[in-house]
């Protein structure tokens, strides 16, 4: 059976919709296609926009912008209890969908270069995760699911951050907080991660 295809750049909006738009379409919305077809045709340019990201930084050459985003389509419209709530729990999603497609991905890419153990995990200069690695993405999930049963919250943010793409001034009024308030838990976050990821290529 051929995959649904979410709204194309031919019937999505062109213009970075408000949140209050997003808002209620997505209050009107409830759990059936056609509400996420509205939702998508609303957010489709902005998602491009941070799947491109996303794959920019993941070192994604099989994927593209637009396949990604069909992808994250295709997994939520298959959802038996999507169940949306919201906008921040919407953009959620499909954080966590992008997530589970880019890793997916990057364990195919790894599973041919198995036999010298997982490397250590290489972080930017300002502390940031570098992603580009497939080995790095495969770690990433690992670590990320060890953190959820610890603190979701965490979770979240780096599922916006690093599966998103998203900076912290996008991020904040989604959480309530003020973009200082966040930074706190973004520097938690980047810390646990990093820690947990060096731990990790050590152990390797």
């Amino acid at each position: 059976m051929t995959a649904p295809l979410p709204p194309d750049d031919r019937t999505a909006s062109t213009a970075e919709e408000p949140p209050t738009s997003v808002t209620a379409a997505l209050n009107a919305a409830g759990s059936g296609r056609d509400g996420l077809d509205q939702v998508f045709g609303l957010v489709y340019v902005e998602l491009k926009r941070i799947a491109l990201r996303v794959l920019s930084q993941s070192g994604q050459s099989t994927l593209n912008p637009t396949a990604l985003v069909h992808e994250v389509y295709a997994k939520l419209i298959g959802s038996e209890h999507l169940g949306l709530q919201g906008r921040q729990h919407f953009y959620s999603l499909c954080a966590r969908t992008m997530r589970q497609i880019v890793v997916d991905h990057a364990r195919s890419r790894y599973a041919g270069k198995r036999g010298g153990g997982m490397p250590m995990a290489v972080l930017t200069e300002d502390g940031a995760i570098d992603v580009s690695q497939p080995e790095t993405l495969v770690a990433l999930d690992l670590a990320l699911d060890r953190l959820e049963r610890r603190d979701p919250r965490l979770v979240e943010l780096l599922h916006y951050r690093v599966f998103a793409g998203m900076d912290l001034a996008e991020i904040a009024p989604m959480f309530g907080v003020t973009v200082r308030q966040l930074q706190r838990d973004w520097q938690r976050a980047r810390i646990w991660i990093a820690d947990a990821l060096l731990e990790d290529g050590e152990r390797a």
